[in-house]
């Protein structure tokens, strides 16, 4: 099972419109997949600009999988043009378990990612940039697999890590550390002396071995924003 065979199953179950195949498919190889399939000429579905052909199971395949066709291609207007405007598996933050293809937005990832309980099969792609097709690199999760793909970098989101994490770098927020200074690291005098010595120093401790890691990159992204943080009151204390 591939993200790809995920997110066209969820489309036609929903009866989404789906866009209308350009010609006849045929039984052959799915060069992103590399299984044996439906398919349409590779360049019905991938343009001569696309430059990922390394991360496909079979590259040299000249045949793709209408369920890449569909995945990538599903997508609505944003004005009163004709034109599909927005494909969501490129353009926007997803997760899709075969039965719901969800866009997300920064607070969604957030619920689905802390989420203790998980569907038994389920993919998930968080981007800030909006450009990159999230199904070629994401991973179809069973079991207690937790792999969610933000941007180009997979992030294993073990529970009980993750939450251990979570609550630190939660607490750091609502003590005053910016965003910024737990990604780098790096805290300006006029931040120390506002936050405090000790909670800084305590904090760049525990943090020093971990913020390089693609899950400690992934939380700082799901951290409350400002906004959130007013709307909901100082009911938090660093400790």
């Amino acid at each position: 099972m591939h993200p790809v065979n995920l997110i066209a199953k969820a489309l036609q179950k929903h009866g989404k419109i789906l866009p209308e195949l350009p010609c006849e498919p045929v039984e052959a190889v799915c060069a992103l997949t590399g299984d044996a399939c439906l398919c349409l000429p590779r360049n019905e579905v991938i343009g001569k600009a696309f430059t990922n052909l390394d991360l496909f199971a079979s590259p040299k395949s000249q045949f793709t999988g209408v369920d890449v066709f569909y995945s990538w291609n599903y997508g609505y207007k944003t004005s009163d043009d004709k034109k599909i405007e927005k494909k969501p598996e490129r353009m926007s933050s997803w997760f899709c378990d075969g039965e719901q293809f969800v866009e997300l937005d920064r607070q969604g990832v957030r619920e689905w990612v802390l989420k203790e309980k998980m569907p038994a099969i389920w993919t998930g792609y968080t981007t800030i940039s909006y450009k990159k097709h999230g199904s070629v690199l994401a991973k179809v999760n069973t079991g207690k697999q937790r792999m969610w793909l933000f941007e180009t970098r997979l992030v294993d989101c073990d529970y009980e890590k993750m939450m251990d994490w979570w609550q630190v770098m939660n607490l750091a927020l609502r003590a005053g550390i910016s965003r910024t200074s737990m990604k780098t690291l790096l805290c300006p005098p006029f931040f120390i002396a506002k936050v405090g010595l000790k909670i800084w120093m305590e904090y760049e401790r525990w943090a020093k071995a971990k913020y390089q890691s693609a899950l400690y990159s992934f939380l700082c992204y799901l951290l409350p924003s400002q906004e959130e943080l007013k709307n909901e009151g100082n009911s938090f204390a660093y400790r």
